[in-house]
């Protein structure tokens, strides 16, 4: 159910439109003193507004007062006589993308306006179109070939088998032409929507309109847009335009979202995966392995003596050490294999499906590339760095969890602290099965997450002796 509030004069309406702004807002195109155009920019001047969707109401066949509608920033046209059912389906679609959009907007923190109008300039950028016939009908192919031509968008002409078959790249706006043909339009509707490559294109549904009336509208199964085909090339293309622009939009909204999931999982000095990434990388695999048992190796490494590092070279030099060895350990590995920054100079390496043996020559891998490539920083000093290893592994048969598996390992990267640095032990038996823990290196002297263990308060080391 929808509220509805009426106004008979522009004056009014902008009153209630800025004490209770609207979803959308029907006004009739020949309200006395209304200039649409800026009525529209009036909207989006207002942040609470942006994404209101403007009808304009025109009389029937009225392709001019259509084209002048659209041409100044209107969401859609619709006429005095609309059918009731198209109407709510035409409102059902602008409030699915308008809540879509409200929710992009608050987890990018977007200002700008991303609502039905933009600027000229972006209007008419150029977009990848498909224009699909479900019949070869001449008269129709002619027409489409001639709306193609009218447009600086790259078009194409695909058949409904074409379509049926996979497009054969991802297009902007996907043109949809009924003709005669209502369960072939409607069941490649639902494969464009189903399709990774077309998931997210905009569908313009040209229905028709000599055919009976759906009870079922193509904007309820995915179409962003419907018209009959007895509209104006005209006004397809001002739809074309529009669908365009709002699906760069949309492109340009889910890459920030990318970006900011990137960024909450990556490690900003070495653009390796952080510690909250690798903890609920570790815990995925105790689900998969549940499900699917494979061998696993986990590797923890530590920068020996990195203090000194930063003491005598400074911090710069110090991120650019960090940002090297993280190099070295990602290129030593295969690609299905995670790296990441666990701590201040920590790194933990998780080997998925592979056997000791050949875990142990990863490991080797890594400690020889380290301790042979030194860095050479800003002022041209070669700063030699090493590490040391903490190695452990599990079988298939294994009932040991990776919470095991990484304590294991952490008391083996102990003793190749204590035994003198620049090389790898493995866990052993009693790594696993509860040995007395002396562990001293820094994974385990914090609980830092879900990984960290807390040692008892005998083996903790003051802070001026935690960089070791």
């Amino acid at each position: 159910m929808h509220r509805v509030d009426h106004a008979e004069r522009q004056l009014d309406g902008l009153s209630q439109i800025r004490a209770t702004p609207p979803d959308v807002v029907i006004i009739a195109h020949d309200l006395p003193g209304l200039k649409l155009a800026s009525f529209c920019k009036l909207l989006r001047a207002n942040p609470k507004t942006q994404l209101t969707a403007v009808l304009v109401a025109v009389p029937t066949e009225n392709h001019s007062a259509r084209v002048a509608a659209l041409s100044a920033g209107a969401a859609d046209v619709i006429e005095y006589a609309v059918d009731a059912s198209d109407l709510q389906a035409r409102l059902r679609s602008f409030m699915r993308q308008q809540c879509s959009l409200r929710d992009t907007r608050t987890r990018t923190g977007i200002a700008d306006a991303v609502g039905f109008a933009e600027d000229q300039i972006l209007f008419e950028q150029t977009a990848r179109v498909a224009t699909i016939l479900c019949t070869d009908c001449a008269d129709l192919v002619a027409r489409t070939t001639a709306l193609g031509a009218g447009t600086d968008h790259r078009t194409s002409i695909l058949s409904a088998e074409d379509a049926r078959r996979g497009l054969p790249e991802a297009y902007d706006v996907c043109v949809i032409w009924e003709a005669g043909q209502p369960n072939t339009a409607r069941h490649l509707l639902g494969i464009l929507k189903s399709t990774p490559i077309t998931r997210h294109s905009k569908i313009l549904f040209v229905a028709d309109s000599s055919s009976k009336l759906s009870p079922v509208s193509p904007l309820d199964i995915g179409a962003a847009d419907e018209v009959p085909d007895c509209v104006s090339n005209e006004e397809l293309l001002l739809r074309i335009k529009r669908l365009a622009r709002t699906k760069r939009l949309e492109d340009e909204a889910r890459e920030t979202l990318k970006t900011l999931d990137r960024k909450a999982y990556t490690d900003p000095v070495t653009g390796l995966h952080n510690r909250q990434f690798a903890n609920e990388y570790l815990q995925r695999q105790d689900r998969e392995r549940a499900e699917n048992p494979q061998p696993m190796a986990l590797i923890l490494a530590d920068i020996d003596h990195f203090k000194k590092i930063n003491d005598n070279h400074g911090h710069t030099c110090g991120d650019e050490v960090l940002a090297h060895i993280a190099s070295l350990l990602k290129s030593s590995v295969r690609s299905s294999d995670m790296v990441a920054r666990y701590g201040g100079e920590e790194f933990l390496v998780v080997l998925p499906g592979i056997g000791l043996h050949a875990a142990k020559s990863v490991a080797d891998r890594l400690l020889n590339a380290v301790a042979r490539d030194p860095k050479q920083i800003s002022d041209g000093t070669h700063v030699r760095a090493t590490i040391s290893l903490g190695l452990a592994h599990i079988s298939k048969a294994s009932g040991q969890s990776t919470r095991d598996l990484f304590n294991a390992a952490d008391k083996a990267l102990y003793r190749a602290k204590s035994d003198g640095r620049n090389r790898l032990r493995i866990a052993t038996v009693d790594d696993f099965f509860g040995c007395a823990d002396r562990s001293s290196s820094s994974l385990a002297r914090e609980t830092m997450g879900t990984y960290r263990r807390q040692p008892p308060a005998s083996s903790r080391k003051p802070n001026s002796m935690r960089s070791a």
